[in-house]
């Protein structure tokens, strides 16, 4: 991200940050600004066109009002809002040879694996959380990722986008018991797949983010933490457009948008509405 940001910057783009859009400005039916709450209060902005690259789903519902929503509530009743996840973040003392930089983890049967993040929690588990998980060691290629003799792991695990599962313990004084529950469970697993036996006493630093985080956060539909599923009703271009049909001069981009999830669609998604711009 600071590679983009620093891109950004060196074309001009001007970044306001711990600012809050809570409304889109519309004029004669076209765009023409935003109010955002930061810091020292509120403020507006004016622009030609406005871009908007959060939640789809937060952006129509939130800051459209209803006759001018692309997408209505009933809309998003028939979507399907992907997975959620419960984010860990470790600081471990001393080195962790067991681990490269990427790693992920997969249970031999994949099939209790997925009913527990879209069917919920049964006998084979009960956290309602998958046992097949990713695993980045990123002081296994930055140094500056934690100090001297010990490691950075960030823990990714698949998780319902159910937000009753609660929050983690990064933007709360303490996590969710559901989410301490997969926590506890994950080191647990992790420690007995890799052979690191003494892992769970080595862990210096212990933070998560949980599904609630998402929606709270991060306005995510549904507590999803990458997007609408990439089903085949929710693909291609039966995925959110990237423009308003209701508001001339708004665009959408970003992981709910055409073409989908992940950084590098969602710089296409971006390419896209530099596209529709220069047609309007």
């Amino acid at each position: 991200m600071s590679a983009i940001e620093k891109i950004d910057r060196d074309a001009g783009v001007e970044f306001y940050y711990q600012h809050e859009v809570t409304d889109i400005t519309i004029e004669s039916g076209r765009a023409c600004g935003i109010t955002a709450t930061g810091p020292h209060g509120t403020s507006t902005f004016d622009a030609d066109v406005v871009v908007s690259t959060a939640d789809l789903h937060h952006t129509e519902t939130h800051l459209l009002p209803p006759h001018l929503r692309s997408y209505p509530e009933d809309y998003w009743h028939k979507r399907n809002p992907g997975l959620g996840t419960v984010l860990i973040m470790l600081g471990v003392r001393g080195q962790l040879p067991e681990l490269a930089h990427h790693n992920l983890l997969f249970s031999k049967d994949w099939d209790p694996d997925f009913a527990a993040v879209y069917s919920g929690p049964h006998s084979s588990r009960p956290l309602d959380a998958s046992r097949s998980i990713y695993i980045s060691k990123t002081s296994a290629t930055d140094h500056d990722a934690a100090p001297e003799r010990h490691e950075n792991l960030f823990i990714l695990v698949p998780v319902p986008a159910n937000d009753a599962i609660g929050h983690g313990n990064t933007y709360h004084r303490t996590a969710s018991p559901r989410v301490e529950e997969i926590t506890r469970a994950t080191i647990a697993q992790i420690a007995t797949w890799t052979g690191i036996s003494d892992l769970a006493e080595r862990i210096v630093v212990t933070k998560t983010i949980g599904p609630a985080d998402f929606s709270e956060r991060y306005h995510a539909w549904s507590s999803g933490a990458i997007g609408p599923a990439h089903t085949l009703m929710q693909s291609a271009f039966f995925r959110g457009k990237n423009m308003s049909s209701k508001v001339k001069g708004l665009y959408y981009a970003g992981g709910t948008t055409v073409p989908g999830v992940g950084v590098p669609m969602c710089l296409i998604s971006a390419e896209n509405v530099i596209a529709r711009i220069k047609e309007a």
